[in-house]
């Protein structure tokens, strides 16, 4: 098992407030997976900046939602 977090090579780097305030919004606020989706993206394209994520981030990780395309089925 060790071996497995040893090759591990892409991870997060949250603030304790960040990572409650994102299950908040998991968990009360947000409606669709894409929410999910996008905040993924999101969290993965802040990593490659390796920007180590605060509370400062937040509004560009949770979805806005006139920002989302729907598209009509």
């Amino acid at each position: 098992m060790n071996e497995l977090y040893q090759q591990e090579k892409r991870f997060l780097m949250l603030s304790v407030p960040l990572l409650l305030r994102l299950f908040e919004y998991v968990r009360e606020e947000h409606t669709t997976d894409e929410d999910l989706h996008f905040m993924a993206e999101r969290m993965q394209e802040l990593m490659l900046d390796g920007v180590k994520m605060t509370m400062n981030q937040y509004s560009g990780i949770i979805p806005h939602k006139e920002s989302i395309t729907t598209y009509d089925k």
